[in-house]
C-alpha cells in the first residue's frame, strides 16, 4: 500500500493545508465547520484524521509520513500567516512557562498560537539535532532555572516574537518533537498534529552525536545494570502497535525520556512506556 495515497480524496498535502487553516481553532465542532467551508465534508475529515494519524504512528514507516506532514504543515502555515521565531532564551522561557502554567495558559500569556509554537519549536529542535549533547544540556539547565523561578512566584518576562511575511519559507525545515509541545498537543482538537509530533523525532539519523550516544549507552548499560531509568540506560519501548522496540535513553525531562533507536532516530517517550532491558 502506498503510504501517501489520499484518504477519502484528501492528500497529505491537503491535510497539512487544512491543519494550517485550523490554527487557533480547538473546538472539534468549529474545526468541522471550518473544513466544511473549505469544501471538506465532516465524514471525509474524520476519515482523513484517523487515516493519516494511523500512518504517522506506523512504526514500520519509521516516521516518514509524519516527517513529510510536518514539512508540509510548516510550509502551509508560513504561507498562510508568515513565520514566527524566538531567540533561544525566549524559546526556553516559554517552554518553562508551559511546564508551570500549562500549554493554553502559556500561549495566552506570551501571545502565541499553536501554529506559532509548532514553527518555533521546529526551528530550535532542528538546531538541537545538530548539537544534541551541548545545546540540549544548555537548554535543560536553563529551562530548569526558569521553571524554578516561575514556580517560586517569579513573573513571566516579555518575549520578542519576530514575524516574517506570509509566504516565507519556515525556518528550520521539518518540525521535531519537544516534550512541552507534546503536552500541548493533548489539548482538544489538536489530534491531527499530536501524532505527527509523536512519530517524528529530532531528525538526526546516523549523526556522529547519535552514534556516540549509542556507544555511551552500551557502556552505561554495563555499569548501571538493573538500576532505574537514567541517561545511557537501554530500554524496551512499548509502541502504539503493542509491540516493544529496543532503544537507549539519551536524556530525561520530567516523566519523559528521549530515546535513541538503533537506526539513529529519536523519539520523546513517556517513561510509563519504558522497561529497562
Amino acid at each position: 500500500m502506498d503510504p501517501y495515497a489520499p484518504i477519502n480524496g484528501i492528500s497529505l498535502e491537503r491535510y497539512a493545508e487544512l491543519g494550517a487553516e485550523l490554527d487557533g481553532i480547538t473546538a472539534p465542532h468549529e474545526q468541522t465547520k471550518k473544513v466544511g467551508e473549505l469544501g471538506v465534508s465532516a465524514a471525509d475529515w474524520e476519515a482523513a484524521k484517523q487515516g493519516w494519524t494511523a500512518r504517522m504512528q506506523d512504526m514500520s514507516l519509521m516516521g516518514q509520513v509524519a516527517t513529510r506532514y510536518m514539512q508540509l504543515y510548516n510550509a502551509a502555515l508560513a504561507s498562510k500567516k508568515g513565520t514566527a521565531s524566538l531567540s533561544f532564551e525566549d524559546w526556553v522561557h516559554v517552554s518553562a512557562g508551559i511546564a508551570v502554567f500549562g500549554y493554553e495558559a502559556a500561549m495566552n500569556q506570551f501571545g502565541l498560537s499553536m501554529g506559532d509554537w509548532t514553527t518555533i519549536s521546529a526551528h530550535w529542535q532542528n538546531e538541537l539535532s545538530r548539537d544534541p549533547m551541548n545545546l540540549a544540556m544548555r537548554k535543560n539547565q536553563l529551562q530548569e532555572q526558569e521553571t524554578q523561578q516561575l514556580r517560586a512566584g517569579g513573573q513571566p518576562r516579555q518575549i520578542q516574537v519576530t514575524r516574517g511575511p506570509a509566504g516565507a519559507a519556515p525556518a528550520g525545515g521539518a518540525a521535531a518533537f519537544d516534550p512541552n509541545a507534546h503536552a500541548a498537543m493533548q489539548m482538544q482538537g489538536a489530534a491531527q498534529n499530536q501524532q505527527a509530533w509523536m512519530a517524528y523525532s529530532a531528525g538526526v539519523m546516523g549523526s556522529p552525536a547519535v552514534q556516540g550516544a549509542m556507544q555511551l549507552g552500551g557502556a552505561m548499560n554495563a555499569l548501571v545494570g538493573g538500576s532505574p531509568l537514567m541517561p545511557g540506560r537501554r530500554v524496551m519501548v512499548r509502541w502504539s502497535d503493542g509491540k516493544q522496540y529496543p532503544g537507549t535513553i539519551m536524556q530525561m525531562h520530567g516523566a519523559q525520556a528521549q530515546i535513541v533507536f538503533p537506526d539513529g532516530s529519536q523519539h520523546w517517550i513517556e517513561t510509563q512506556h519504558l522497561t529497562p532491558a
